[in-house]
């Protein structure tokens, strides 16, 4: 008779910070132990992961799966299928939806959609904009808050903005009340509207390449992050500042972090992967990017802080458009739709940097899964391979080399800002508390089979 549901057999074990030759043993969705390949301990299944390493899933905290309001681009089934192919095993999507996510009652809608089609595990930020809401949707059980500072067209909803202090100032202060985390978008919008007037004044179109130029400079970041520091330190509130790619702002950050300050940074890939060979060859697609990878000074700062901590999490950003919407930066970037679609390859992209020399596993691995789990307060129930933990997990050949297309995407909107790219290191199979969702990029995974992900206090 069987004693384990599952064996993951014949591995590279992702424990304790590095490879181990060994076996888990799953049982009832969780690590049941780990065991030498000789062992003789039996399970129901038997999965041979042999030239494998096996690794934690990606907990991913950026997602916009556009449902309410926007799922002719994506929704919940069509997200998770393509975090599931890609090796996210939890995603926590965001409130710039229609309506957006700003009350208990729209919450409790919007996760009730999540409850009956998402293959893997999903959270909600909320937002963080109605003050007399707040406590309220801690108590219903969200994740925790998102507050853009960027205003104006879609998907920079200006219903979910602050730019001013002292409204800023107020939101901290609530929030910081609940203990759960504020994920903030820093921006300073009047300054980004100033430059904006100065190009077109100076006769540059309204593209996809000014407004990536114009996006992209490093002190509409700074300042916004200087100013979101100095609140922290006011309130004590729990800050992550998302898109950090500023090397002003990653400094700001470092600083606030010797200082004790409760300030953690995430970044997503297209901001420092995306060149501009390819923000010329697919214009609307890899904007903004292109600009970032320009600046010698700003890409040292952002690999410096990747591994040395000052970045904390990579996350996605997963924001799908379609090609259609993008189309319209041609003309009039400044009203048109803005993000891409990154969950079908997340593992892969950063994988590649592992094969590329860039980062260690190790760190890769604390970027993607076990950062993002301290900050949700999940870990080690998830974000680690240990006795008691959720068997999520991801099977990965290191060496298998592709180069990218738009064939075989799960997203909705099927197209990829890495089209063409060359990439090493392949997601073979993904895991979810010890059920294979996803297998050689086919989806096995069912509906409604992910589970919330409460917000936790600290």
């Amino acid at each position: 008779m069987a004693n384990y549901q599952t064996r993951v057999t014949g591995g590279q074990v992702y424990l304790g910070g590095q490879l181990v030759r060994a076996d888990l043993l799953i049982d009832e969705g969780r690590i049941a132990g780990v065991v030498d390949g000789d062992n003789t301990v039996e399970a129901a299944e038997t999965i041979d992961a042999t030239d494998r390493l096996v690794l934690p899933g990606i907990i991913d905290t950026h997602a916009h799966t556009r449902e309410p309001g926007f799922t002719h681009k994506e929704d919940f089934l069509t997200a998770s299928k393509a975090g599931a192919a890609g090796g996210v095993t939890t995603m926590i999507d965001m409130p710039n939806v229609e309506p957006p996510t700003d009350t208990v009652e729209t919450y409790l809608e919007k996760r009730e959609k999540a409850d009956a089609t998402s293959i893997i595990d999903f959270g909600h930020w909320v937002a963080g904009t109605k003050l007399d809401e707040i406590a309220r949707l801690a108590d219903a059980g969200a994740t925790g808050y998102k507050i853009f500072q960027v205003s104006g067209a879609y998907p920079h909803d200006p219903r979910l903005a602050m730019n001013d202090e002292a409204s800023l100032l107020k939101a901290f202060r609530a929030i910081e009340k609940t203990g759960l985390p504020l994920n903030v978008h820093p921006f300073n919008q009047s300054l980004f509207e100033e430059l904006s007037e100065e190009a077109f004044a100076a006769g540059k179109p309204a593209n996809w390449y000014t407004f990536g130029e114009v996006y992209t400079t490093d002190a509409i970041w700074h300042t916004a992050a200087n100013t979101l520091i100095n609140l922290q330190a006011l309130t004590g509130v729990r800050l992550n500042l998302v898109h950090t790619h500023s090397a002003g702002s990653l400094r700001l950050i470092r600083a606030a972090k010797v200082k004790g300050q409760r300030v953690t940074a995430s970044v997503d890939p297209k901001y420092y992967h995306l060149t501009r060979d390819d923000l010329m060859r697919l214009k609307g697609r890899a904007c903004p990017g292109g600009f970032i990878t320009e600046d010698a000074d700003r890409m040292a700062e952002i690999w410096k802080s990747l591994n040395d901590g000052t970045i904390d999490s990579i996350d996605a950003d997963h924001a799908p458009h379609t090609l259609d919407e993008l189309e319209q930066m041609e003309n009039d970037a400044w009203h048109s739709a803005m993000g891409s679609p990154q969950y079908d390859w997340q593992y892969t992209i950063t994988l590649t940097d592992v094969n590329d020399g860039k980062i260690t596993l190790r760190r890769a691995v604390e970027l993607l899964s076990e950062a993002p789990a301290r900050m949700l307060g999940i870990f080690p129930k998830k974000g680690a391979l240990v006795p008691g933990s959720d068997a999520d997990l991801v099977l990965v050949d290191i060496d298998r080399e592709m180069t990218l297309t738009d064939d075989g995407l799960y997203t909705k909107v099927g197209w990829t800002p890495y089209l063409g790219w060359k990439v090493k290191g392949y997601v073979a199979m993904t895991m979810l508390r010890g059920t294979v969702v996803a297998r050689d990029r086919e989806i096995v995974g069912q509906p409604g089979y992910g589970q919330y992900i409460a917000g936790v206090p600290q």
